[in-house]
């Protein structure tokens, strides 16, 4: 994923980057009861952000391994949001707390940094949480915060754990997937 920094907001916006490597494994150090949770099953809502609407729901690990490769997929946001909906789920005592230890040592380990107009940032969503602070735009649609977003997906990307096609499509070599997109979104983070 790329972000390319068009317009900063008048105050905050920080952005905000984890290992999710590293929170996997520091989880798995001081929890492994956790760990293996989160290594099941959480049911999640699209919040009407992407196909399928708000009654959308599907279900995925957060910590997934695949080829001996790691991949993760985290909204605590879309998970919450999943709770409310008829038919899904409720998630156990258990399961909420590794969502709490996963909140936790996320914030424990994650850089903080601010954006200048022209700054780029290049992640890659499998390995790599990121999220921002709370922030505030001036009056004026033309003067508030814009962040261009950009998913790629290279011809040589990895497999994908079962059923983590939901949120990326596929890897298949040829086959176009991502797209662009104005990060517009106000208030507090939602990651």
């Amino acid at each position: 994923m790329s972000l390319l920094v068009v317009r900063t907001a008048r105050a905050g916006g920080l952005s905000k980057v984890v290992s999710a490597v590293s929170v996997a494994e520091t989880i798995r150090a001081r929890r492994p009861d956790l760990h293996a949770l989160l290594c099941q099953d959480y049911w999640r809502s699209r919040q009407g952000e992407e196909a399928g609407g708000e009654t959308h729901t599907y279900a995925l690990p957060i910590f997934a391994e695949h080829a001996g490769k790691f991949t993760t997929q985290y909204s605590r946001t879309f998970v919450e949001a999943a709770q409310k909906l008829p038919g899904v789920p409720k998630m156990s005592a258990a399961q909420d707390e590794a969502l709490d230890l996963h909140a936790a040592v996320c914030e424990e380990l994650a850089l903080t940094m601010s954006f200048s107009p022209g700054d780029l940032q290049l992640l890659n969503n499998h390995v790599i949480y990121h999220a921002r602070t709370a922030y505030e735009d001036p009056p004026g649609a033309d003067n508030d915060r814009l962040l261009l977003r950009l998913w790629l997906a290279p011809r040589n990307s990895r497999a994908l754990p079962p059923g983590f096609e939901v949120l990326w499509g596929t890897t298949a070599p040829g086959v176009p997937r991502g797209g662009i997109a104005q990060a517009r979104a106000r208030g507090a983070a939602t990651r």
